[in-house]
């Protein structure tokens, strides 16, 4: 338990260290907001992931605290990110491009730190931005801060088996 918490707090405090301040909170949102409706008839290929649909759709670690069980059909990569992080804005439309590649082959998703704070400290995310690479029958890769888009299709391609 005292684990645990010592971790929240160190999570906690991270996250407020970022240049997490409310200005650049509100400069983010509203940039975010004007680029979400430019792009709203755009589909999107990068699903937005709850902590609730982490459990269902990658990994139940409420059900199985000890080992990593996948709970996917296909790989997947999950994007850990915040809107005011500005490496993981350069992440995000890389992750979109090959999302839209590699559609039916690997499900990608996003999860916006700020508001999966539980999700957050459970996995132990500590930077941003954080990728997961997911796969049947093989413990999850992490890669921590912003990557080129040639690391990103590798990274892909290593777990299709290409």
């Amino acid at each position: 338990m005292k684990k645990l918490l010592l971790i929240a707090i160190i999570s906690i405090a991270f996250l407020s260290s970022c240049g997490n301040s409310e200005n650049s909170k509100k400069e983010s949102a509203k940039q975010d907001t004007t680029t979400s409706e430019s792009t709203a008839k755009e589909k999107t290929y990068v699903k937005v992931m709850s902590y609730k649909d982490f459990v269902k759709n990658v990994w139940d670690f409420e059900a199985n605290t000890n080992e990593f069980v996948f709970k996917g059909e296909k790989p997947c990569v999950v994007d850990f990110y915040a809107t005011w992080c500005g490496p993981c804005k350069t992440v995000a439309p890389i992750l979109e491009k090959l999302a839209k590649e590699y559609d039916g082959k690997v499900d990608f998703y996003k999860v916006d730190t700020d508001k999966e704070q539980k999700l957050a400290m459970i996995l132990k995310i500590q930077y941003l931005p954080t990728v997961f690479f997911a796969k049947n029958g093989a413990q999850p890769e992490k890669s921590v801060g912003a990557k080129d888009e040639a690391f990103f299709r590798e990274q892909i391609k290593k777990m299709l088996g290409e």
